[in-house]
């Protein structure tokens, strides 16, 4: 929308300014420079900020559309896509103060897209200088609204929404570096590690969503679905929690009422309704839905549709950036490849899942299952 608007705003400016169909042409190429290089700039601030000020930089995308390869130097993994218009990442809080250095870093990131706006509009001559200048700030401009959705943060909203964040969120944001340690040792495998984290967090704040989530991985990363849909269900029932929060819960609690129903754990008659209700909702609360094609693929796979169970395995295990996650659409797609009757393509599916993680319940069970075809 913003590059539309844009767009229509450079050839209103030249056509003004008489350029003819030339200038529109190149202030509408400007624009769409401006578009597409403001957020790379600002995304690169942030990532300095981060190194900068003690922020854990897990994930770097560097493009969209298909992955072309994945390299991890470090703690930090760089994901190579096809089409070099983006860059995208995950970060987190690991120290105190943690407020003050996301705060920080959000400035950082803010400094250098406001930055690149000047520089834009000083040394605009012509069409494209001036497309590309209008088109920068209108985007820098949205970049400084105050925004939080799912999957999504905007400088704005580090600037000028976290630190007026009020309780009990601001404690819940705060108790993010326990809640990353806990998750950092469930990615390497290590679950004793990763549940002394999580004794430690839920012994501090019980009552936070960050405890919940934390003690939910740990049930799953053991297997133990029905008693992970369990506490999901309690803490829905009896929290009061946010929306942006409550998308991720029920996102969750989809993907893991399926599971629960794949393994035989829950009758599929009680679960998969509330399962699939809690997937439709987690959408309408404004979590992507191409960011849960791993588990419509795996809601394919046991409603017996293999092959879209495969096209979507396949979908979120190209594009989700958590090991843990690409290891689970991995096992789906070598559970539909067997349901096909193609154990060939299967085993490498397979093979693709313990590159990532290759303890986790579902890969292990899966390995089982091709051993014994």
């Amino acid at each position: 929308m913003i590059a539309l608007a844009g767009l229509l705003v450079v050839g209103a400016v030249e056509a003004v300014l008489g350029t003819g169909a030339g200038g529109i042409g190149l202030g509408a190429l400007g624009a769409l420079a401006g578009v597409v290089l403001l957020p790379m700039a600002t995304q690169l601030g942030l990532l300095l900020g981060s190194a900068v000020f003690g922020l854990r930089v897990r994930h770097i995308v560097l493009g969209a559309m298909r992955a072309l390869g994945s390299w991890t130097i470090g703690r930090v993994t760089f994901t190579l896509r096809a089409l070099p218009v983006t860059i995208g990442s995950e970060i987190g809080p690991w120290r105190k103060p943690v407020i003050l250095r996301c705060w920080l870093a959000g400035l950082t990131s803010a400094l250098t897209g406001v930055a690149v706006v000047t520089a834009s509009w000083l040394l605009a001559g012509g069409p494209f200088g001036r497309g590309f200048a209008l088109a920068a700030t209108a985007t820098m401009l949205y970049k400084l609204w105050p925004r939080r959705v799912p999957l999504a943060t905007s400088t704005g909203w580090l600037l000028f929404g976290l630190p007026r964040m009020p309780e009990p969120r601001r404690t819940e944001f705060c108790a993010g570096p326990m809640a990353a340690r806990a998750y950092e040792a469930l990615r390497d495998g290590d679950l004793d590690r990763a549940q002394a984290h999580t004794d430690e967090l839920v012994g501090e704040h019980p009552e936070l969503n960050a405890a919940v989530s934390c003690q939910v991985s740990m049930h799953e990363a053991r297997g133990e679905y029905a008693q992970a849909v369990m506490m999901l269900l309690q803490h829905i029932s009896s929290a009061d929690i946010p929306q942006r929060e409550m998308s991720y819960t029920l996102a969750g609690m989809a993907g893991l009422g399926f599971a629960a129903v794949e393994a035989g754990q829950l009758p599929s008659d009680d679960l998969m309704p509330l399962a699939k209700k809690a997937l439709d909702d987690a959408i309408k609360l404004g979590f992507p839905p191409f960011d849960l094609s791993g588990t419509r693929g795996l809601l394919a796979l046991v409603e017996g549709d293999a092959d879209e169970a495969a096209r979507l395995a396949a979908v979120g295990a190209d594009h989700n950036t958590s090991p843990l996650a690409r290891a689970d659409c991995f096992a789906t797609l070598a559970r539909a490849r067997m349901a096909l009757h193609d154990n060939a393509a299967a085993r490498e599916a397979l093979a693709r899942a313990e590159e990532n993680a290759a303890w986790w319940p579902r890969v292990r069970e899966t390995r089982e299952r091709l051993q014994i075809a």
